[in-house]
């Protein structure tokens, strides 16, 4: 970064007192406050999505984000080290705590919003548009089918882990053709359609660390994942981490979409779809999913201790999804 400083200092039109590391990138002390700095894993075409999207937000009234500072000639990016950089203004906060309701409730109210000023939007032809609009059944379809082949991969290896999967492969590959049945029975063809003509901006990262609170004010950061996508995604991501909180409790989830409902619908088509993905068995399928397929860096006990998290929760994420269509 040092190598850089004169050229980001040029392109920004501002002097930096200080640099330290923070989070992937680096913390600038500038005559124009303090930025976040960092390089870019994907192309200026994509970083121009995102800027096209932050915008819109912005102009459609929900302010608490972090927006692309732009350079001298208006881009919101700069390119050096044969490397693409973006640099926002620093939004200082802590993180938001899944395990407390007050946190909870915040970021409700805040997706809400977010997704009230996604509507209309419409990224211009100058931009890489990420759209995985339309692929969920063949999604869903694709991790199934891992799943009954790494299943046979168990039978030959025979281990602790491969033990724990076998016994316990019924339940969940039940749950996961439970979760396709019901998007199948869904409008889910419908709800794509209304979100390519109406516009949609989905976050896709609605996690603890890109939601700081810091009082009374709520901020959502690091769109680097968003794109164009049933808002209900964003929901199921964060219904997920509240419930592994407190054990799939249901009026817990409540809470949330009623929070959430005050601000911004929710049609029953979208109800039956959120269901389909909460059905799915997203955890246990990604954990023998990385065990399998990876080169297994960490020891078998770690992976074995997060196949026993998975199966803890069943009873009570079956007991969840039986009471789902009351909320």
């Amino acid at each position: 970064m040092q190598e850089t400083k004169g050229l980001i200092e040029n392109s920004y039109n501002i002097r930096i007192m200080g640099i330290k590391p923070y989070r992937a990138g680096y913390i600038l002390e500038t005559t124009h406050g303090k930025k976040y700095i960092k390089a870019c894993q994907y192309t200026k075409e994509r970083v121009q999505f995102i800027h096209q999207a932050k915008t819109h937000l912005i102009n459609h009234n929900f302010q608490q984000i972090d927006p692309y500072c732009l350079t001298v000639s208006k881009q919101p990016f700069v390119e050096a080290d044969e490397g693409t950089y973006t640099m926002v203004n620093l939004i200082e906060g802590r993180e938001c705590e899944f395990d407390d309701e007050r946190d909870v409730i915040k970021a409700a109210e805040a997706l809400a919003l977010m997704h009230k000023a996604s509507h209309g939007f419409t990224p211009r032809d100058n931009c890489y548009v990420p759209n995985s609009l339309g692929k969920l059944p063949g999604c869903f379809k694709k991790r199934l089918e891992e799943i009954r082949k790494l299943r046979r991969k168990a039978e030959k290896e025979r281990n602790g882990f491969d033990y724990l999967f076998i016994e316990n492969f019924d339940d969940f590959y039940k749950l996961g053709v439970l979760s396709l049945e019901t998007l199948y029975c869904s409008k889910y063809g419908k709800l794509v359609e209304m979100t390519i003509r109406e516009g949609m901006i989905c976050h896709h990262d609605y996690s603890y660390q890109n939601i700081l609170i810091r009082g009374d004010k709520t901020s959502v950061i690091n769109f680097d994942y968003c794109n164009l996508e049933l808002k209900i995604y964003d929901i199921v991501n964060m219904l997920r981490r509240r419930m592994r909180k407190c054990n799939w409790d249901i009026q817990k989830a409540k809470i949330i979409l009623d929070v959430y409902r005050k601000i911004e619908p929710l049609e029953k088509d979208e109800m039956r779809v959120m269901k389909s993905m909460l059905q799915f068995p997203q955890k246990f399928w990604r954990v023998i999913n990385r065990y399998y397929n990876s080169k297994r860096c960490w020891a078998q006990k770690n992976f074995i201790s997060m196949i026993e998290e998975v199966i803890s929760e069943k009873d009570a994420h079956l007991h969840f999804m039986d009471g789902f269509d009351k909320l």
